[in-house]
């Protein structure tokens, strides 16, 4: 239902979804309903992680992604 409201205002759908093992149901369901990762890499407390930072995998470890509905 949510993807049908956002159709109507946009051809592409973002969310993002957290990276632990809590997420895990939610990164399968995206996946099975065609999101792919919008190759931003992962995000930690709203910034996008820069390679070797320090991060703690908590909720605020995000993985960023999208999916064309038209």
């Amino acid at each position: 239902m949510a993807e049908a409201e956002a159709a109507k205002i946009s051809d592409t759908v973002f969310l993002a979804v957290g990276c632990h093992l809590g997420y895990g149901a939610a990164q399968r369901i995206y996946v099975k309903r065609g999101y792919i990762p919008d190759g931003s890499g992962v995000w930690y407390q709203g910034k996008q992680l820069d390679q070797y930072a320090p991060c703690v995998n908590d909720d605020d470890l995000l993985l960023f992604m999208s999916k064309k509905l038209r």
